[in-house]
This record gives structure tokens, sequence and C-alpha cells, in this order.
């Protein structure tokens, strides 16, 4: 990353010497010695530049204090984060399905929900490749799985959805995870069986850019698939994604968390996941910060 000192000492530098080739372009010109305004000129240049590299020097210790703040506040958050979510997840079964880019923030969210005591049953991974929006082919998927939807009211896409959100959620239509997996519509681990029933579902998404954000049309049908299954389902993405699934989660209405990568974030996952219903995080999106509930404590 480049220092922005460096962007700005680099700037003031080029007028400087602009403004010192003008006065000297002209003293050439002249063929005379520079003028006193001419002399001035140049001082005047010259006092703006140890100015604005003092204060470039100021701007710059008051940051490296904020940064050394928040560096040692997030390390006493991952310090209590244990207490605070200790038990709150006891003996529950979860599931987590990631529908963004971020792969790291599925192993840190998958930590905490077993931080917290919860079971996390499987891991749902959607292929990001996978034209989720188009009807004939998942019809095609759905037909070499032996799925007919041809003679059926529900659409092709309707149904796929439904076939992921109760596999997830109660085990029905676990026969079909490996065809679908080999044909590119998920990674599935984990247990899917009915034995195992999941009520809380974690989407954990953000996109890498915005032609990759795809909130609107996979995460708003699944959701809303999880939906009649009855689940709680929390949304959580990482505070520095390229394009945030946020906007798109609350309009379906579900509870999210804008900075899971982070320790706070991550208590205000378990929390929501208890039925804390908000918008968590450091986004504009958010409403909350820290959980209602945990501020009683």
């Amino acid at each position: 990353m480049i220092d922005i000192r460096y962007h700005v000492y680099s700037l003031a530098a080029v007028f400087f010497a602009l403004a010192v080739g003008v006065v000297l372009g002209t003293t050439f010109a002249k063929s005379s010695p520079p003028s006193e305004l001419e002399r001035r000129t140049i001082l005047r240049y010259e006092n703006s530049m140890r100015i604005l590299k003092r204060e470039i020097e100021k701007a710059t210790e008051g940051a490296a204090r904020y940064e050394a703040l928040a560096r040692a506040s997030e390390e006493f958050c991952k310090a209590i984060l244990p207490v605070l979510v200790k038990g709150k997840l006891e003996w529950r079964n979860v599931a987590i399905i990631q529908t963004g880019d971020y792969d790291d923030l599925t192993g840190s969210v998958k930590h905490v929900l077993e931080l917290a005591g919860a079971n996390v049953i499987s891991i749902t991974t959607l292929n990001r490749r996978f034209p989720f929006d188009n009807e004939e082919r998942i019809d095609s998927v759905l037909a070499e799985c032996g799925v007919l939807t041809a003679d059926q009211a529900k659409k092709p896409l309707q149904k796929l959805y439904e076939i992921l959100a109760g596999t997830v959620t109660v085990g029905t239509h676990s026969h079909l995870l490996e065809p679908l997996e080999r044909l590119g519509v998920a990674r599935f681990d984990g247990s899917y069986d009915r034995y195992r029933r999941v009520r809380l579902i974690v989407l954990v998404g953000g996109s890498s850019s915005e032609s990759n954000n795809t909130a609107d049309t996979v995460d708003s049908r699944l959701i809303a698939a999880l939906n009649g299954f009855g689940a709680t389902i929390v949304g959580c993405e990482s505070s520095n994604v390229a394009s945030s699934y946020v906007p798109f989660w609350q309009k379906a209405g579900i509870a999210t968390v804008d900075n899971a990568d982070s320790a706070i974030g991550q208590t205000a996952l378990v929390y929501a996941l208890n039925g804390e219903k908000a918008n968590f995080g450091i986004k504009p999106t958010a409403d909350r910060l820290v959980p209602q509930t945990l501020e009683g404590t």
C-alpha cells in the first residue's frame, strides 16, 4: 500500500518545482537577476513546504496513535470473546452457508460458533461460477438428479432453492448431494440428515467486486426458502469486503453483522443467533455495534 505521506510530498514537490521553474524561467527570459518579488515568491513556497511537512508529520503521529489504540482494543476484545460467548449456543445445531467470495471468514465463523458451544453440523459452499439465475441450466441439473419439475407448479429455480434449504435444515433430499456437487452447484461438508435438524443458519457473504455481488438473486431466494423451514438466519461478512451483501439481507428481513472478521462482530453474531435481531457492525447500514443484551451484563 502506498503511504499517503509520500503521495502528498510528491504532489507538493511537483507544485514547488513548477513555482520555482516559473520564477527562474521568467528570470532567465529577462536575462537579469531575480527581483525582490520573485525571491519572496520562492521563499513563500519554501515556507509553505515546511508548514505542509509539519502538518503531515502531526497527522501521521495522530493516525499512528489511533491505529495502536484500535489494535489494543481488538486484542482486548479477542481476549474476552470466549467469556462473552461461552455457553450461548450450547448444544445448538448450526449450519453455515457460504454465498460470498471470502473463504477465510467461514473458518473464523465456525471457530467462534464452536467457542459458544454450538454444533456446526454442516458447511455448504455455493459455487460462485454456477448460473443460479439460469432456469434452463437448473432444469437440466435437476433432471440429471432425477428431479422432475416440468409437470409441477414450482419452477426449477424455486425447486432448487427448496432442495438446498430443506437438505441443510431437515435433511430432505440428502441423496441429491453427490450429484449436485458433481454438477457444480455447491460443495457439501458435514452432516445432512433428518436426525440432526438445524434451526440456526449463518450466511457468510460479501463479494470481491460489484459484478460478483449475487445477494439480490441468490441470497434473497435462499433466505425465502430457509424461512419456509422456520430457520433463524443471520448474514455476516467482513468489514473490508469490496461489495457488501448487507443491504440485500436487510431487505430480506434477517439480522446482519458487517464486521464478522473482528472479535466484537463475532460476539454480535453469537447474540444474533440467540435471537437479538439487529444490523450489527461499523458500516453505514449498521444500527448497533454492541448487542443490547450484552450491555445489561
